[in-house]
């Protein structure tokens, strides 16, 4: 674990000739002056000058001035105590570590650039920071505003959202719980990124499967091909087979439908050959009836009528007899049209590749037309089967990450660790938790149901709780914990020292804490309205607490002054330091 505590901050501009200095308290730092005087500029300072950007747009009013920051640190580590020394202007961080060689990074001002990917990497292994975030399917180190995250409550959000004050995260998938696993100490980042990837590639190579299945079976043309291929005659054969036994079925019928066709029409005919038959018979009555051509009357005796009555009796007997025949092959006709037009629908469904092949000119002779066709056929085979092999793999390796470390049973274990803490100083705010598990889970947590001083008191409460679960873990970096507006304005006197009493008891075990009040001492003949920091001080906080008045307080952006008494040695080893190359 390493601890990180400030000595001292200097800002100055050589072209106005003002600016600021103090030295910070080992324990406690109170930053007290009027409302915009200048207090959110101290603190914002001291991260700007560590080279963390979120606060570079609030400094652009005293940046204006051409001003350099300077803040002398220490640095606690288990094997070694040494002095960081940060000196900024503007894009330019110079880095002196002890009594080495002093490090310049120019054009910082980025965090995309590449000077600054190079002090972030030197910064974080000084820091012994490792947090890494998911940012779309990469793993990268996270920003430097995330190592200060659990350290820094800022006057603008801090006290209204949680895990907000520093930093944008939004673009970091599930950045609250490798945030929360990462400074609770529990090891999962890795495996859950790990399980990510595979089942994203797992899903891309099942769409790329699918895909290439679906254009082999579709184009026509890779059909074709893989017909005419020696590779696949066999298969060509067997498709040809059932295609030529379709059509001979096919043929079969058409021929048996033609044979049909011609017998109904000869009956038809005959049919009507034997209707004629009969009117004539009727009309040719033996010694009745004369002679069509002669006018003559028919013979009439008993044989002749004996023949009439015959021919009558077959004709009659044979009409029946074709009329059934029309009826009977009818039916067949029309059995025999509807199988053929099933045969013709299965034959176009299933083997109309083939067909239209003729209708282009292309045939079995001219296969080798189709060479290309048949290496995007074997470039696709090899892609399927590379494609199922590595989803097997990865199915398997899926299997393995399931069997690790249960993560939801240790942010469990965690949880009800954090909960304990944060009643207890919850109790201390005298504020009520509010019964949902929503409100009161650590990792379900993101903003209370709550307004005015009670959420105030609850966020207060959160980020101590939080802070006292860093610090337990020992194997996390260490720094100040800097607490930007710890009132409201609108808090009345009763809950401003009831939260003084809360920051005393709590900042006895903590490391170094900055935080600041807003103060407002007016004339002599008007009165105090808030409260007299001096008075504070002595009955609330240890004697070795360090008061940084910004303004006397009374006077606003008073935060670069001309009569800032600064050692002038000191402004020149400065400015020194910025001129090494």
């Amino acid at each position: 674990m390493s601890k990180l505590i400030l000595k001292s901050l200097l800002v100055y501009s050589p072209n106005g000739e003002k600016g600021f200095h103090t030295e910070f308290s080992e324990s406690v730092n109170i930053v007290h002056g009027r409302n915009t005087s200048g207090k959110s500029t101290l603190i914002q300072s001291v991260i700007y000058s560590m080279g963390i950007n979120d606060s570079k747009d609030n400094l652009n009013d005293i940046n204006s001035d051409d001003v350099f920051f300077r803040l002398d640190c220490v640095l606690e580590k288990a094997e070694e105590t040494c002095k960081l020394v940060f000196v900024r202007s503007d894009d330019t961080l110079v880095l002196q570590k002890g009594s080495e060689p002093p490090i310049r990074f120019d054009g910082i001002n980025s965090n995309n650039s590449f000077e600054y990917g190079r002090y972030k990497e030197l910064l974080s292994k000084l820091m012994g920071f490792d947090l890494v975030l998911q940012k779309q399917s990469e793993l990268i180190g996270a920003p430097l505003e995330a190592a200060l995250l659990p350290y820094y409550i800022s006057q603008s959000v801090g006290w209204v959202y949680i895990r907000e004050s520093i930093g944008d995260y939004r673009f970091y998938k599930d950045f609250k719980f490798d945030y929360l696993d990462y400074y609770c100490g529990i090891e999962s980042g890795h495996e859950r990124i790990n399980k990510y990837n595979l089942e994203k590639e797992q899903k891309e190579l099942s769409f790329e499967l699918k895909q290439l299945d679906s254009y082999e079976v579709k184009n026509e043309e890779l059909k074709v091909s893989k017909l005419l291929d020696e590779r696949f005659r066999g298969e060509a054969e067997n498709y040809l087979e059932g295609y030529q036994s379709l059509n001979k079925d096919l043929s079969n019928k058409e021929a048996e439908h033609t044979k049909l066709c011609n017998k109904v029409s000869m009956l038809r005919g005959r049919q009507k050959v034997l209707s004629q038959i009969i009117t004539n018979i009727k009309n040719q009555k033996p010694k009745v009836d004369q002679c069509p051509t002669c006018d003559q009357n028919l013979p009439g005796d008993l044989k002749e009528f004996y023949s009439y009555s015959q021919d009558i009796n077959d004709a009659l007997k044979e009409k029946d007899r074709v009329k059934e025949h029309i009826k009977n092959n009818a039916a067949k006709l029309n059995s025999v049209e509807k199988l053929i037009t099933s045969l013709r629908i299965k034959i176009e469904k299933d083997y109309g590749v083939l067909r239209r092949l003729k209708s282009d000119n292309i045939t079995f002779d001219y296969w080798l037309n189709h060479n290309a066709n048949l290496q995007m056929l074997k470039n696709i085979s090899i892609k399927k089967a590379a494609c199922e092999k590595r989803i097997n793999e990865i199915n398997i390796d899926i299997e393995k990450l399931g069997k690790g470390v249960d993560i939801d049973s240790l942010r469990k274990i965690k949880e009800r660790e954090f909960l304990s803490i944060f009643k207890r100083k919850v109790s201390a705010l005298g504020v009520k938790l509010p019964k949902e598990t929503k409100y009161q889970a650590l990792y379900s947590l993101n903003s209370f149901p709550y307004q005015g001083v009670e959420l105030h008191q609850l966020l207060m409460a959160y980020n101590f709780s939080f802070y006292e679960m860093v610090m337990k873990n020992s194997t996390i970096h260490s720094f100040p914990f800097l607490l930007d507006a710890v009132f409201k304005e609108d808090i009345d006197s009763g809950s401003r020292s009831n939260i003084f009493n809360f920051l005393s008891h709590e900042t006895k075990s903590s490391g170094q804490v900055v935080f600041s009040v807003a103060e407002y001492k007016g004339d002599e003949t008007s009165s105090n309205p808030l409260f007299n920091v001096e008075a504070i001080k002595k009955q609330f906080f240890p004697k070795d607490t360090k008061l940084i008045c910004i303004g006397d307080s009374k006077s606003k952006r008073a935060f670069l002054s001309n009569t800032a008494l600064i050692d002038s040695v000191l402004i020149h080893d400065t400015m020194n330091l910025l001129e090494v190359v």
